[in-house]
């Protein structure tokens, strides 16, 4: 190899000035030569230049030391035993994350001029003969460094256009929310694209909290209709029990029947709509628990007590479900409780109370009716806790309508033998009586409630849902009122206006379903 001329004492070098400062950081230099000495004199150039710059030995460890660190600028030997400076060039071209950086190729080839024409095809920024000048030195390195801050700064440039793109077209998929948009160090720069950013991330704002706004809207209204149409229909519920005990059904022939009805319905739009292939046996132990809580124990001891208690206490009592759903929501922090909610709890509890107090009867002392009304707040404790249980444990992939289904079906399958046993049959009578149209009545009415429960639970959460007990003891006084007779005094009336305050106050759970905004933006 040829050595670097020492250029040490030539006058022009002497006269060369220092150049002023860099503003920023120092440029990082790479020399790659396999001469010590003129690596040396290469780095001496450069300090007296006012730059630093790393050594490399040869192609291979300079591609390790490329690889390792970014460089602005890399000055290049050609002529180099193992990979030449052709080789590194075609390697740092052929990698994206190295193409930019420019490279000096430096070489004392005889043949300078074809070998500066394939170095340049290669992709080398400029050329210097081995024994250069320090001027020449300065000036093809200013313009590489120059060359190399205008690219760096395009590529950022069309980085930033590239982000705000993705952020454009993540808005027009109508799925996003402002704060997954990644715009706020785009709008933090001052130039013209920072304020389009900004722009664009205000009105992408501004639609969301529109969308956020309507959709809290609807899921009230939604929330609020199904906990009337649950109150209207579950009202029936005590009435319709109670008149079937009236007529003499038996609580678990009529518990068996019940079920076997919603069994029936339930899995046969589920296998028409194909979704009885979703049940799976991970899912038994959830359907097991859920199975002896709502379709045994709460129908029987429904069915039992509505024998024994008027239809308008049994729906007053059933209010009670409401404070302690709220109770152990806030201890498990399934919801989140604040004082709203807390206040149109007890608000509807006092007016449970005015009116539960106003039916019984308080100068006889504690009797019988007291009894059955201290054993009717277990029905109570088994509603809050299955509606607590099926929002806590239900599988997400599990489908409510075969999941129902398969709970009444594996109920039927307990209740009616215990029926066999111990009432000797699964018929009311030899005909189709009273008895039986009340049954069948009371099977449809239990049949539209239990799913809406369920879909009430999974839309608005299970405090929210609770409040269709409100709502159920308002119907429950009124079915009550129309099928059986039963009266309430003026006093129970205004009670029952607290109730209603105390259930509009209690708003649905936050929705935190990921918006889809079901427009284009482009049209």
């Amino acid at each position: 190899m040829d050595q670097i001329a020492d250029t040490s004492q030539r006058p022009t070098e002497a006269a060369t000035p220092v150049p002023a400062p860099r503003q920023g950081p120092a440029p990082s230099i790479l020399i790659i030569d396999d001469s010590l000495i003129n690596r040396k004199k290469i780095r001496g150039a450069l300090r007296r230049l006012g730059h630093e710059a790393d050594l490399a030995e040869d192609g291979e460890s300079g591609l390790q030391a490329v690889r390792a660190k970014p460089y602005d600028v890399i000055l290049l030997d050609i002529v180099m035993p193992g990979i030449d400076g052709f080789a590194v060039l075609e390697v740092l071209k052929a990698d994206p994350a190295l193409r930019d950086i420019p490279v000096i190729v430096i070489s004392s080839l005889e043949d300078e001029q074809e070998s500066v024409v394939h170095a340049i095809e290669l992709g080398a920024e400029d050329f210097l003969p081995k024994n250069f000048d320090p001027i020449l030195l300065r000036a093809r390195l200013n313009a590489s460094l120059t060359k190399k801050t205008y690219r760096d700064q395009e590529q950022e440039y069309l980085r930033r256009v590239e982000r705000l793109t993705q952020a454009a077209l993540v808005v027009e998929t109508g799925r996003f929310k402002p704060e997954t948009l990644g715009l706020e160090e785009l709008r933090s720069h001052k130039d013209a694209l920072g304020k389009l950013a900004a722009v664009f991330s205000g009105m992408a704002g501004e639609i969301y909290r529109r969308e956020l706004r309507l959709r809290k809207a609807i899921h009230a209204i939604q929330g609020i209709l199904l906990v009337i149409f649950v109150g209207v229909v579950w009202g029936a519920t005590p009435a319709l029990s109670r008149l079937a005990a009236n007529a003499g059904a038996s609580p678990l022939i009529l518990a068996t029947w019940v079920n076997a009805f919603a069994a029936i319905m339930y899995l046969s739009i589920s296998a028409a709509r194909g979704q009885l292939a979703a049940l799976r046996w991970r899912h038994m132990g959830f359907l097991i628990i859920w199975t002896v809580i709502a379709a045994i124990l709460q129908r029987v001891v429904m069915l039992v007590l509505a024998g024994n208690v008027e239809a308008t206490l049994l729906a007053l009592v059933a209010a009670f479900q409401v404070f302690i759903v709220f109770a152990i929501s806030s201890v498990i922090r399934l919801e989140k409780a604040n004082l709203r909610r807390l206040t149109g709890l007890m608000l509807g509890m006092i007016g449970v109370c005015v009116v539960l107090f106003d039916k019984l009867d308080l100068s006889g002392g504690p009797g019988a009716e007291w009894l059955w009304l201290g054993l009717s707040l277990v029905l109570p404790a088994l509603y809050a806790t299955e509606w607590v249980f099926v929002a806590a444990r239900k599988p997400a992939e599990l489908d409510l309508l075969p999941a129902i289904g398969l709970v009444m079906l594996m109920s039927t399958l307990v209740l009616a033998p215990s029926a066999f046993v111990f009432e000797g049959g699964l018929l009311f009578s030899n005909g189709f009586g009273e008895t039986e149209r009340i049954s069948l009545l009371l099977c449809a009415v239990a049949s539209l409630s239990i799913i809406s429960s369920y879909k009430l639970i999974e839309l608005a959460g299970p405090v929210f849902a609770s409040q269709s007990a409100y709502a159920m003891t308002i119907c429950g006084i009124g079915w009550g009122m129309l099928l059986l007779g039963e009266t309430l005094s003026a006093a129970a009336w205004i009670a029952v206006a607290f109730i209603f305050a105390g259930f509009v106050l209690v708003s649905p759970k936050p929705d935190n379903t990921e918006i889809v905004i079901k427009r284009s933006f482009t049209d």
